[in-house]
């Protein structure tokens, strides 16, 4: 595990959230478009490794958890991980969680004791270099951690968050960084307040 871009001095109760890939180019990204952030610390390597209180789970509409960050997801929780999201899934959307929206799911584990499922693709391995994919999915999970924060029960202080749309969605870089920096800047940063008219929301034209 490489630090790319350590934490800064942070705000009381402030959410604390780890960026970071196994790919370093992935990573340098996502150090260069969240660098000035001091609620936010870039490493290279593995998320899992980490102490955080949650983790983004991309995959896709359907929890689907069988490849990639997904997949090691859903082995460090002992297979209980895809189980979990599917069946919230299909409570609360009655099995299909579009793209752009998100929810929580509480585990047993004593480590990443939420799993955030955000889906940046409807189905396993479709392309979305071409989309806003990566900020719709960032501000999902960001809402839904929120939203969570605002209710009883423990709080998510801490959320490990991957490269969105990096991998098999085959999204630029420093594109897919740009568009999660965007979505935080307009969730935490309370940028959302600013869109009075749908001309003046993030990629109203793309």
């Amino acid at each position: 595990m490489k630090t790319l871009k350590p934490f800064g001095k942070l705000r009381p109760e402030c959410l604390k959230i780890s960026l970071g890939d196994r790919n370093p180019e992935v990573a340098a990204a996502l150090a260069a478009a969240f660098g000035d952030l001091a609620e936010v610390e870039v490493v290279t390597g593995d998320l899992l490794a980490l102490a955080c209180d949650a983790i983004v789970s991309p995959a896709n509409s359907f929890g689907d958890m069988g490849g990639g960050i997904d997949k090691a997801i859903d082995d460090f929780h002992g297979g209980e991980a895809q189980r979990a999201v599917i069946n919230a899934i299909g409570a609360q959307f009655l099995g299909e969680l579009p793209v752009g929206a998100a929810l929580v799911v509480r585990l047993s584990s004593r480590r990443f004791p939420f799993v955030v499922a955000a889906p940046t693709m409807r189905v396993p391995g479709m392309l979305a270099r071409s989309t806003i994919n990566a900020y719709l999915s960032m501000r999902a999970a960001l809402v839904a951690v929120l939203r969570h924060n605002a209710g009883p029960g423990p709080a998510i202080r801490s959320l490990a968050v991957p490269g969105l749309c990096t991998g098999v969605g085959g999204m630029p870089y420093a594109e897919a960084s740009g568009q999660m920096r965007t979505a935080y800047d307009n969730v935490i940063g309370g940028q959302w307040r600013q869109v009075i008219h749908p001309a003046l929301a993030p990629y109203a034209i793309f």
